[in-house]
């Protein structure tokens, strides 16, 4: 089987610039990190190419520096990878987002499955993983927790979903495009001898030279939704801490609920 990964590089922390003009995240100012669901995203792909006797492609788009990830990728399994840089796909939303990683992906060759983390710790929107599904024309699965494969039935998979206290199986046709949800499984950790492999493993690296993208389809031009401010939340709850024996502090409670009821 041959699958694709979608990962992102996301900022380790919150601690990260701001375009004033854009809005968008200064991706250079910050390290970066795969995101954590991607993380899950990919373990799911190398236990089914462990399985499949197949092949894992790891993509990513941002700043030549996500090549960091796309190696931390392949330290854990991936085999290839390739990187979406382009200072013209730049601040683009999520539907230019995936028309370019849509792109790229028919450029490289034909995958059977492909998977992604289901949201992302610095935009969580969600979006990206069922544009680029849609774009392909290819059935897609939103947030699974796992994947059920059986090789007399080479051209379909079952995607576990949780539903409440419900476990849910969704039968799939192949080709298809899964998102992975945070914390479904647990992600190996790359060793010392699979890092120093990672560095000798097969990159690509695509811009819009090799992809020939209309500047008009991609980046801030080519987005059709714009953030036209950002700002960090006021935090203006407060702790409050009770003394006295249960009976005083349960009368301290109903007249805090009170308080509270009187502002509204």
């Amino acid at each position: 089987m041959n699958i694709a990964v979608l990962i992102k590089q996301v900022p380790v922390s919150n601690n990260v610039s701001v375009d004033p003009e854009t809005h968008a995240l200064v991706r250079g100012s910050s390290e970066g990190m795969i995101n954590p669901a991607d993380l899950n995203a990919i373990e799911e792909a190398i236990r089914l190419k462990e399985k499949t006797n197949g092949e894992v492609v790891v993509f990513t788009m941002g700043p030549p520096d996500a090549e960091k990830s796309l190696r931390d990728a392949m330290a854990m399994g991936c085999d290839k990878s390739c990187i979406i840089t382009d200072r013209a796909f730049a601040a683009g939303d999520t539907i230019a987002t995936a028309k370019v990683i849509v792109k790229a992906i028919q450029k490289y060759g034909k995958f059977d499955l492909l998977l992604c983390g289901a949201l992302s710790s610095d935009g969580a929107t969600g979006q990206v993983g069922a544009m680029v599904a849609e774009y392909l024309s290819i059935p897609h699965v939103a947030e699974i927790q796992g994947i059920e494969y059986n090789p007399d039935e080479s051209c379909r998979i079952n995607a576990v979903k949780k539903y409440k206290n419900t476990i849910v199986k969704l039968q799939c046709e192949l080709p298809a495009l899964v998102t992975v949800c945070f914390g479904s499984n647990e992600p190996r950790l790359a060793t010392l001898r699979t890092k120093r492999g990672a560095k000798n493993k097969p990159m690509d690296v695509y811009t819009n030279k090799e992809l020939s993208m209309c500047t008009s389809d991609i980046g801030l031009t080519g987005s059709p939704t714009v953030v036209t401010d950002s700002y960090a939340p006021e935090h203006t709850k407060k702790a409050e801490i009770l003394v006295g024996t249960p009976k005083e502090m349960a009368k301290q409670i109903i007249e805090l609920i009170e308080n509270e009821k009187g502002k509204n």
